[in-house]
């Protein structure tokens, strides 16, 4: 019986296809409005990394000194978001995490060993310690991370990412191979597979939803090579430094690297912090640290919504593109109106040889339900458009936050069919109470 419903419903859209088009392109340019933005909204506040998401954590230190308090606008005092290296270094050492990694960065002139010196490119190197691989769950095309002797020795190895070994390699397996950076010749060990964290939680919220480095070396290297550039990365320092050498900018209080932990649980998290405290009153025994202690541990969602990369702004601007979809389906709504009113003869004859409200509404229902079938098969299309139409927009951005996966295309799908459906309830209803003999009459 339901077959022939759907067959009814269908003729019914046939006979007249200028309404018909008109009730499904509102539908379709409803969703898509939603959908996009709801894409965009959960794509960027999304969980990173969910497998260890209570167990990864970045570390703050209260390094600012006695004079220099840093405050927030509403007058709170805050600390650094990144450490000094030689707190770093002193962390590290501790080895009181599973695993643990200081990020910094540089940028300079790279191209592979085959190259000609003219096209070499402009690219930013991301230092890190070996950790930094397993504790981020990065997979690998060829080859691995570096070692832990490459790591404490700083030597000249890279890993790089799968999008530059196409540019380079034509995707060939590279490790064993070179490339230069500036003068110094580095050996590929490993290519990552790929891989886009979003947000990109590990280094500086402003970076959030950018593509990861291309290249990744120790950061020992970056120390044994004096590489530091103030105008290419962020720093911050409440001493004097300046003209000071390199040595002595690595030895001082300035922060310019974040530090990431990864413990055994998430009920670790107390016995991590009770070390920090610990190395926190040693160095105020040592001179440093002379503010009141802050220091703290934030989970990356903690960190995200701190540093204020999930926001209540994306919120706000799903709901104004759900009010938009309710605008919709309200016009989508008179118009079912119309339409099925505009069947009260053909209602009122049916009704005459032996339907029953039952079937009339049955029928409209089915009818409905192809309006947001239809509806939502081409707001999928719009919303797809609509996407590509952000990306070329927002060009910095990750294009993998412009993406439906199959969950959000089947909930765009299920949400048109579904308040289709709700929204037609009302016409339905005030359909089948249409009298047959009034109709009757005026045929």
């Amino acid at each position: 019986m339901l077959t022939y419903y759907f067959k009814l419903a269908w003729l019914s859209l046939r006979k007249t296809p200028l309404l018909s088009v008109l009730m499904v392109s509102t539908i379709a340019l409803g969703i898509a409005a939603a959908m996009v933005t709801y894409t965009v909204s959960y794509m960027k506040t999304k969980d990173p990394l969910p497998a260890k998401s209570d167990r990864v954590f970045t570390v703050q230190l209260s390094v600012w000194g006695p004079d220099q308090p840093y405050r927030t606008a509403d007058g709170q005092e805050e600390i650094p978001e990144m450490v000094s290296y030689r707190d770093a270094k002193n962390l590290k050492m501790a080895g009181k995490a599973h695993r643990e990694s200081a990020l910094g960065l540089f940028k300079m002139m790279s191209r592979a060993e085959e190259q000609a010196q003219r096209d070499a490119q402009m690219r930013m190197i991301r230092t890190t310690h070996n950790d930094f691989f397993a504790m981020f769950d990065v997979p690998f095309l060829y080859g691995g991370a570096w070692s832990e002797q490459d790591d404490s020795a700083g030597n000249q190895v890279v890993v790089i990412t799968k999008t530059l070994n196409e540019e380079l390699f034509d995707g060939a397996n590279s490790v064993g191979r070179h490339i230069i950076l500036g003068d110094a010749l580095m050996q590929i060990v490993g290519v990552m597979d790929d891989w886009f964290p979003i947000p990109k939680f590990y280094y500086l919220s402003s970076h959030a939803y950018r593509d990861p480095e291309s290249i990744f070396t120790p950061l020992e290297y970056q120390i044994n090579q004096e590489i530091f550039s103030r105008n290419d990365v962020t720093w911050a320092c409440w001493q004097d430094i300046e003209d000071v050498a390199f040595s002595d900018f690595m030895a001082s209080d300035c922060v310019w690297l974040f530090y990431w932990v990864e413990l055994e649980s998430g009920s670790d998290r107390a016995q991590y912090m009770d070390f920090i405290n610990a190395y926190v009153e040693q160095q105020k025994q040592a001179g440093r640290f002379a503010r009141e202690n802050l220091s703290r541990l934030f989970t990356i969602d903690e960190y995200l919504r701190w540093a204020k990369v999930l926001s209540n702004e994306n919120d706000m601007a799903v709901w104004l593109a759900f009010a938009f979809l309710l605008a919709c389906l309200l016009n989508c709504m008179s118009l079912m109106m119309t339409k099925f009113y505009g069947k009260g003869s053909e209602i009122g004859l049916r009704r005459a040889v032996g339907a029953s409200r039952h079937d009339i509404c049955w029928q409209f229902l089915c009818e409905a339900f192809l309006i947001g079938l239809f509806g939502g098969l081409l707001g999928l299309l719009f919303a797809q458009l609509g996407l590509q139409l952000v990306q070329q927009i927002f060009t910095y951005l990750n294009a993998n936050i412009m993406q439906m996966d199959l969950r959000i295309m089947l909930m765009t799908l299920g949400l048109s069919i579904v308040t289709s459906i709700l929204f037609g309830l009302w016409p339905i209803y005030r359909a089948a109470q249409i009298q047959p003999s009034s109709q009757l009459k005026s045929l």
